[in-house]
């Protein structure tokens, strides 16, 4: 039984795809199941910017921000191993702060797992590329399906199958994030999906499920940013 999500994302230097990504989750449609969004960030800016998107729409989540010393900021693993301890929903989902929902993607994504037997979940995301990005990124209050979907590139990771960090969705009492110190995290993502895949009800191969997707906002490769500013 769903009773609710507790989404979990990093917030480092990417606070104005966070802010986009904050306000799609604002403007969901037709979920009746709660989510409560946990942000760890160091940056002020960076909360400030996650805050703001969620003030832009009729029905924000409840939000808990966390901040993390500078030192520690980009050792997501070990921020994500304390996440089950932190809620009391149903299903623990972790996610890319650069990532944007449409309005109906809960509703359905709720739809979708209810359909299959409990376990490790994704999405399909599709990739919305540079320079292109960066102009929804500019005009965030003004972002649609409609528009990213003339504007994307095909999915993102598609060769993963949904193995990859960027929406990851597990029962709460499934398994924990492992607790690597590792700041770069992209093998401790395919290790937390490959384990928890091993503990689920069906194991196929293909993890992404529903019949929408959400849209990746491309940025080049770095941990801080866009040329070391708030991206």
């Amino acid at each position: 039984m769903i009773t609710g999500f507790a989404l979990f994302t990093l917030c480092h230097s990417f606070g104005r795809r966070g802010r986009a990504m904050a306000r799609s989750l604002s403007w969901q449609k037709g979920c009746s199941i709660p989510f409560h969004l946990f942000v760890f960030y160091n940056a002020g800016e960076d909360a400030r910017l996650v805050l703001e998107g969620l003030s832009e729409g009729p029905r924000p989540p409840t939000v808990t921000m966390i901040h993390v010393p500078a030192e520690r900021v980009l050792q997501k693993a070990l921020h994500f191993s304390q996440a089950h301890t932190m809620h009391s929903f149903s299903h623990t989902v972790f996610v890319d702060a650069d990532l944007w929902f449409p309005p109906e993607f809960w509703a359905e994504y709720v739809s979708a797992l209810s359909g299959e037997s409990p376990g490790y979940w994704s999405c399909r995301v599709m990739n919305i590329p540079l320079p292109g990005a960066e102009g929804f990124i500019n005009d965030w209050k003004g972002i649609s399906q409609c528009q990213l979907g003339g504007a994307t590139e095909g999915r993102r990771y598609d060769r993963y199958s949904g193995h990859v960090g960027h929406f990851q969705c597990v029962p709460r009492d499934l398994m924990a994030y492992p607790p690597d110190p590792r700041p770069s995290v992209d093998t401790v993502d395919l290790l937390f999906s490959e384990a928890a895949i091993a503990l689920s009800s069906n194991r196929r191969v293909e993890r992404r499920i529903g019949r929408i997707g959400a849209y990746h906002m491309d940025h080049p490769p770095s941990w801080n940013g866009t040329n070391g500013v708030q991206h």
